[in-house]
């Protein structure tokens, strides 16, 4: 296996021979944070399959020292000069927080799989989960393919829920209607809070990246921030404090009506929720104002290719490897599959179990209209979570002035839209 420091010399030379190795093979390199199995195993098997092509992963961080965060931040810098200056790897692992992907799309330094998608007579998409792929786009393309992803959702007390007598339709709920539902839950009796261990801020920031197109336009550059959508964002935040539906204080898990939850398969739907409660259920989480009915998802080892690759077919074609069933049906892989043929697969497999047994050892049973719940939410789903951690910082930040008094929300939100727009402009 071609990893650690001596991948970087071989990928070096290859690239001075125009991506041409020594022994005539192709070399595709696919630049990493860290060691990761799955792709030491794929490179292993697209190898036997293409003795034409060699591909050099080349990682940045060996070994898991101390100083993790540190080794990251040099990965971004690293990456970013190199991109941005026509070098660098021919696959980018894009999964790494502080990546300033919107940069590299705004400097056309990645290509646009998009493009690549249609003009590939192979690529079928009906073989893939296009809802998430088109979800995943930015600026009208897609840059970053991911091969994983998860659900967005809420575990809720399904008990607790049916003897309030309150009754909602979470298919098309918004933010709003969370907020009277849960004063009906909350006055019901059941628990004294609908979500707990949450600060305003980290609520504001989960509102926030929801409505991110609403408030943050990077497609038309200089990127520019709606500071008064924002403070409607963190009066809707206050509210749900002020009427003790959400609280920061520290609250047992099972004693609040939610909370936050990623569904990672669809035996993950089942199991997942009795970890928490009695009796468990997943709901769907409420949509933003605006926000088009749906869902939102989270995507995970997402790749990107250098424009200036000298072997894209080939790197294209690794990347699609990467989609077939033989990778995505790997163990080292934690998710719902972009490839539909495994996440069907998934489906029939538990279908056909009928039964999985609960974290307290308790078999649940797989109903069918459960299953067709998944299978809708899966269709839906059509909003990628958006993830730029130094633009949640920043909320973090300075959010807590407002929510503790001592600024107006529109100092805060005009505070916020100075320093977001000037690091998304630099």
């Amino acid at each position: 296996m071609s990893l650690a420091a001596c991948a970087g010399n071989q990928a070096d030379e290859a690239k001075q021979e125009g991506q041409q190795g020594q022994d005539g093979k192709k070399v595709v390199v696919l630049s990493v944070l860290g060691a990761d199995p799955v792709y030491a195993q794929a490179e292993k098997m697209y190898e036997a399959k293409h003795p034409n092509v060699d591909i050099q992963i080349k990682e940045y961080s060996l070994g898991g020292g101390s100083n993790q965060e540190g080794i990251a931040e040099k990965y971004v810098n690293t990456t970013t000069t190199e991109l941005l200056s026509g070098k660098g790897a021919d696959l980018i692992d894009l999964n790494v927080s502080g990546l300033p992907i919107g940069k590299y799309v705004d400097k056309q330094a990645l290509v646009n799989l998009s493009e690549l998608m249609k003009q590939d007579s192979a690529f079928d998409s009906n073989s893939y989960e296009m809802n998430i792929l088109d979800g995943a786009k930015m600026r009208g393309g897609l840059y970053a393919l991911p091969l994983q992803f998860s659900l967005d959702g809420l575990t809720g007390d399904a008990k607790a829920i049916q003897q309030s007598d309150v009754t909602f339709d979470d298919s098309t709920w918004t933010w709003g209607e969370f907020t009277e539902v849960s004063k009906r839950l909350t006055a019901s009796g059941g628990h004294t809070y609908s979500m707990g261990n949450m600060p305003p801020e980290r609520m504001l920031n989960i509102l926030f990246a929801d409505n991110y197109a609403r408030v943050v336009n990077e497609e038309q550059r200089p990127a520019s921030f709606d500071a008064n959508a924002f403070v409607g964002l963190m009066e809707e935040v206050k509210t749900m404090y002020a009427e003790k539906i959400v609280t920061d204080a520290a609250v047992n898990v099972g004693d609040s009506f939610f909370m936050s939850t990623l569904i990672f398969s669809p035996e993950d739907y089942f199991s997942g929720p009795g970890s928490f409660y009695e009796q468990g259920k997943i709901y769907r989480k409420p949509l933003a104002a605006g926000q088009q009915a749906g869902g939102t998802f989270k995507t995970y080892k997402e790749l990107g290719m250098n424009r200036s690759s000298k072997v894209q077919a080939e790197a294209w074609d690794f990347m699609k490897f990467l989609l077939s069933e033989e990778i995505q049906t790997m163990p080292g892989l934690r998710g719902f599959s972009i490839n539909k043929e495994v996440n069907k697969k998934m489906f029939k497999e538990l279908e056909d179990k009928g039964t999985v047994e609960s974290p307290t050892g308790s078999s649940i049973p797989i109903q069918k209209a459960d299953i067709d719940m998944v299978k809708q939410m899966l269709a839906h789903a059509n909003t990628a979570i958006m993830d730029n951690s130094k633009v949640q910082s920043i909320i973090e930040e300075e959010a807590k002035a407002y929510y503790n008094g001592q600024k107006s929300a529109q100092a805060v939100a005009d505070l916020i839209a100075n320093r977001v727009t000037t690091y998304l402009n630099e």
